[in-house]
């Protein structure tokens, strides 16, 4: 992690096996190797819209939120696929919680848990 890596970041940096994965506020989600900080992976989640909560991990996947209140799961690892989209249908900008393998999301108006 080095200053040519800065850039427009609200949310915390998450710190997954040997990753740490960040989002910038325009919807780029960037992979870098957690000892070297070289970058593994670059895409960008959605059309670029706002993205203030930090990343969560849950069952070998990752969870992107924005503000636009899309969910984005992608696979933890390298390749890093999208496996869904999960519209929320309204704002959502807090950073989701994990509790006991319930996942909450909490939206401008609602609080979502979704478990298995």
């Amino acid at each position: 992690w080095s200053r040519r890596n800065r850039g427009n970041y609200m949310q915390t940096v998450l710190v997954h096996r040997e990753y740490l994965i960040t989002c910038h506020d325009g919807g780029v989600m960037t992979v870098y190797e957690a000892k070297t900080g070289e970058i593994v992976e670059r895409k960008r989640l959605g059309k670029g819209g706002g993205f203030s909560a930090s990343p969560v991990a849950a069952d070998g996947k990752l969870y992107f939120t924005s503000e636009d209140g899309d969910i984005y799961v992608l696979k933890a690892a390298p390749g890093f696929e999208v496996l869904a989209t999960n519209p929320m249908g309204e704002t959502t900008m807090a950073t989701p919680a994990i509790s006991e393998g319930v996942l909450f999301f909490r939206t401008r108006g609602h609080l979502v848990a979704v478990s298995r």
